[in-house]
C-alpha cells in the first residue's frame, strides 16, 4: 500500500518538476487560451463551495468499493478525517509562512507597491483591490478576475492540489486496504489521477501559486494519508469478521 501511494504521490509531483524543468513562470495572463477556461472550470471543483459537492461526490462514487453500507459510512468517517486534517495542515502552513500569490505579485508590481501592503487589507478589501486592477487588465477574462477576487489569501501550500491529492490518497489507499483490483477500482483511481494532475496544472496557469506550493502540498497529502491508512491496516479496522 505504501508503495503505490508514494507512486502516485509521484505522478502529481511530476507536475512541478516539469514547470520548473521547462522554466515556466506565471506572469500575467497575456499567455492564456480558450483551454484554460475549462481548467478555469475543473479548478473550481475544489474551491468551496463546489468542492462540498466534489465530496459528496466522491464518497457516493467510493461506494462500490465496499462489502456492505456499515462499511461505507465508516469509510465516509475517514475520507471525512483525511480531508479535515489535511486541510488543517494546509492552513497552519499559510498562516505560518504567508506566501503571497502569483497573481498579487504581479498586481503589486504593477501598482509600484508591495505583497506586504496588499496583505495587510482584509480579506474584503484585498477583494475589490484584486477585482478593481483585473476588470480593467483587457487581457483578464471575467471568469478569472471572479476567481482571483474570491481568492485572496495566501499561496504556500496549494490548498487546491492537497484536496484533490487527498482524494486520490484514498482511492488509492482503499483499493488497496480492500483488496478491490476490480477494472472500476482502476477507472476510479485512474480517473481521479487525471483530474488531480489537471488540478496542479490549472492553479499555475491561472496564476494561483508557484511550483513548489504544488509540490509541498501533495507531499502533506501523501503523509499524511499513509498515516491514516497505516493505521487502519494495523488495526484491521476494515477487515469483516
Amino acid at each position: 500500500m505504501f508503495k503505490r501511494l508514494s507512486l502516485y504521490t509521484l505522478l502529481l509531483c511530476l507536475v512541478p518538476f516539469f514547470i520548473w524543468g521547462i522554466s515556466y513562470q506565471w506572469h500575467g495572463n497575456s499567455q492564456l487560451t480558450q483551454a484554460d477556461y475549462w481548467l478555469y472550470l475543473l479548478t473550481e471543483t475544489g474551491s468551496v463551495p463546489y468542492a462540498l459537492i466534489t465530496c459528496v461526490l466522491f464518497t457516493i462514487l467510493f461506494a462500490f468499493l465496499f462489502k456492505n453500507p456499515k462499511q461505507w459510512i465508516l469509510g465516509v468517517i475517514v475520507m471525512g478525517i483525511s480531508v479535515i486534517a489535511t486541510q488543517a495542515a494546509k492552513t497552519g502552513a499559510k498562516a505560518l509562512f504567508e506566501e503571497p500569490r502569483p497573481f498579487t505579485v504581479y498586481l503589486a508590481e504593477q501598482t509600484h507597491s508591495t505583497p506586504a501592503n496588499f496583505y495587510k487589507n482584509d480579506r474584503t478589501l484585498r477583494a475589490e483591490i484584486a477585482k478593481n486592477f483585473y476588470s480593467m487588465d483587457a487581457i483578464t477574462p471575467a471568469w478569472l478576475v471572479h476567481h482571483y477576487e474570491n481568492e485572496t489569501g495566501y499561496s504556500f501550500p496549494s490548498g487546491h492540489t492537497i484536496f484533490a491529492a487527498t482524494w486520490l490518497m484514498l482511492a488509492v489507499g482503499f483499493t488497496q486496504l480492500l483488496g478491490n483490483r476490480s477494472f472500476k477500482a482502476k477507472l476510479l483511481v485512474a480517473g481521479i489521477a487525471v483530474w488531480g494532475l489537471l488540478m496542479l496544472i490549472s492553479r499555475v496557469r491561472l496564476g494561483m501559486h508557484y511550483p513548489i506550493d504544488l509540490l509541498v502540498a501533495t507531499l502533506l497529502a501523501w503523509l499524511i494519508n499513509s498515516i491514516i491508512f497505516a493505521f487502519l491496516k494495523k488495526k484491521a479496522i476494515f477487515v469483516i469478521k
